[in-house]
Parts: C-alpha cells; structure tokens; sequence
C-alpha cells in the first residue's frame, strides 16, 4: 500500500470512527447503516475497513494505545524532575493533533472503558520507566501517587473537553506540570 492509500485508508477509518463515537453519545443502539449515512459512504466502503461495528471500537483503543506509546519513549530520556512537563506537553501534543475525535471520545457515554486504558496506558508507562522512585517511597506509596496524578490530569481534560473548564489548554498545561511537582515534592519528603 502507497503512503496516499495507507492515508486515505486511515482518514476513512477515522471518519467512521467519529461518527462511531458520535453515534454512542447520540444512540443508545445504532448499525453499520446508520454509520454509513453519517459518513456518506456506501456499505462496501465501510465493510473494507471494518467486519462489524465492535471492529470499530477496537481501532479506536488500538488507536489511543498506539497514540500513547509515544509517552513512554519520553520517559526514558528524562529525569524524575523534568517528568510532569512532559507528560502534560505530550498529553497536549496528542490532543491538540485532533481536538474534536478526542472530545468525541472524552465526552462517549461509555467514556469509562476508552479512558481507562489511556490512564492504564499511562500509569504502566510512568510505573516502568521511574522504578527509581520506587527507592525514593515504597512501592505502594508510589502506586498511590502515580493513580491520583494521572487520575487527576486525566479527568482534568475531560472537563475542559466537555467544555466545564474555559481556558487555554497551554494554561492548563502550565497549571498541570506546577502542581504535580509541587505535589511530588511534597510525597518525597513525607516518604524520606
């Protein structure tokens, strides 16, 4: 497949991903036919990219897995201090890529299930590249930390998302990346 096809094939997929999630928050139950109207393409097209409407909700995880590995390859090129800056700039980055799929799926009624991973996604990611801080406070300690913060900014997100928080998402960032240190400061002299 040419890099045009692979493209084309991509933005198809993504606009029968966006009325997928549309349709979620819309429709309590819904069909291909429905996606297919909302897209304005023929069943076949749909059928090329996609065997049922489940597939779709699986390219749209595999999608935000793929999205967030790019944290993880960040995390190994930092110290522990310069971490919150990069977490939130790169959470931004992914975001700002393409605002309205991600405020589709931050506002899905069944949000849960997407946002889990992306947190789950994230927590692995900070728990397997910062084990030093595991010496600094006990694993638990360190378990506990790192799921309020990423629970914290994550939800922090949905609500500038579904439009409750009215700010620049830099802002946002500025706020995120100041708190968390403050609050890690805070967590490594309560551990020691």
């Amino acid at each position: 497949m040419s890099k045009i096809e692979y493209k084309s094939s991509l933005q198809s997929k993504r606009k029968i991903a966006s009325a997928y999630l549309s349709m979620l928050n819309k429709h309590e139950k819904f069909t291909v036919t429905d996606i297919v109207k909302a897209v304005k393409i023929n069943r076949g097209t749909f059928y090329l990219h996609f065997k049922n409407l489940d597939e779709v909700s699986i390219f749209i995880e595999n999608e935000l897995a793929d999205n967030f590995k790019v944290l993880e390859q960040d995390f190994r090129l930092t110290e522990i201090d310069k971490c919150p800056e990069i977490i939130i700039d790169k959470l931004n980055e992914i975001f700002v890529r393409d605002i309205e799929y991600y405020r589709l799926i931050l506002n899905a009624e069944n949000q849960n299930t997407l946002v889990n991973k992306i947190k789950n996604y994230i927590i692995n990611s900070i728990s397997n590249n910062f084990k030093i801080m595991q010496y600094i406070m006990d694993h638990e300690h360190f378990k506990i930390v790192v799921q309020f913060i990423v629970g914290g900014v994550i939800n922090t997100y949905i609500e500038w998302f579904k439009g409750k928080i009215d700010c620049d998402l830099s802002l946002i960032s500025l706020f995120l990346s100041k708190m968390i240190k403050e609050g890690l400061r805070g967590v490594i002299k309560y551990g020691n």
